[in-house]
């Protein structure tokens, strides 16, 4: 699924009550959606000043190293909801910085 509808669902729900709660948004989602939301919060919070992308962040943006699979390897699924969670409100937050500094920096959302 592209990375904005998967944000536009979650925002909604969005903090979550508990890690439960959370477990149970996720589970309708295939895996490699989950570490898109979990890739793209680590990215968000990365850039919560920046209207574009970081310049330490653009060359592995742009060559496709940096996408959906970024965090893979450094979060467990089995920690997803978890860091869901405990993330809280500043999710909404992490997410509008993913989109403003990729719509900022004119990079195509579909490749991630």
């Amino acid at each position: 699924m592209h990375i904005d509808h998967l944000i536009s669902g979650i925002v909604p729900v969005l903090p979550f009550a508990s890690s439960e709660d959370a477990q149970a948004f996720l589970s309708n989602l295939e895996a490699e959606d989950q570490i898109a939301l979990i890739s793209a919060l680590y990215f968000g919070r990365s850039h919560l000043h920046s209207d574009t992308v970081n310049e330490d962040y653009l060359p592995y943006l742009l060559s496709g190293d940096m996408n959906r699979f970024w965090e893979q390897g450094n979060v467990a699924p089995s920690d997803f909801a978890t860091v869901l969670y405990e993330k809280g409100s500043n999710l909404v937050s992490y997410y509008d910085a993913f989109i403003r500094a990729t719509d900022g920096s004119g990079y195509d959302r579909s490749n991630y």
